[in-house]
């Protein structure tokens, strides 16, 4: 996605902006045109192959995070409560530990690479809103496509599978609430 968006800063950059002013049937004008046609489709084409990854990611995993979210805050809540309850005994059980530590840190994972993906693909939007259109008269000869692109960037950039939220530091943030509410409630029938 930073690629993206260093395509966008660089959008203008060497082209001769008094070519505006010519007529649309001379040649300069229309090898800048092709310049700025060829860049621009660069740019969405990358764009489109994130979506494509993203895509191909969520039918490759969506089962497995499907059932990953589904069950985690009852999972992390039993270790949880074993931990405590070898706490409350004196002892502390080591493997528990462990597996509890790394049951919320396999949650956490896809949950914050959800909302790095979620951020970058905002910031392509107001990278290109930003990309210096307004500065030169070179605008004018891609006004309309820089418009679609900005719309397009709209959609968000997300992980989706049928039952799955989206995965982002909230979802981990509800799941580990939901396990913590678990977790209180075993303790206070024991």
């Amino acid at each position: 996605m930073d690629i993206i968006m260093i395509g966008l800063d660089e959008l203008f950059d060497g082209l001769d902006a008094s070519v505006v002013a010519l007529p649309r049937d001379d040649l300069r004008r229309g090898a800048v045109q092709k310049e700025l046609n060829d860049r621009i489709g660069r740019i969405v084409k990358w764009h489109r192959s994130i979506f494509d990854s993203v895509d191909t990611i969520s039918s490759v995993y969506g089962p497995t995070l499907v059932y990953q979210v589904m069950f985690s805050s009852i999972v992390i809540c039993l270790m949880a409560y074993q931990v405590s309850e070898q706490l409350s005994a004196g002892k502390f059980d080591y493997l528990f530990g462990v597996l509890t530590f790394g049951a919320c840190v396999q949650l956490w994972i896809p949950c914050y690479i959800g909302t790095l993906m979620r951020t970058k693909g905002e910031a392509i939007g107001d990278s290109c809103f930003y990309c210096g259109w307004h500065m030169t008269p070179l605008a004018l000869m891609v006004r309309q496509d820089l418009a679609i692109f900005i719309m397009r960037a709209q959609q968000p950039v997300a992980i989706k599978f049928t039952g799955l939220p989206e995965l982002q530091l909230e979802t981990f943030s509800s799941i580990m609430s939901t396990a913590y509410s678990y977790f209180n409630m075993l303790r206070q029938y024991n």
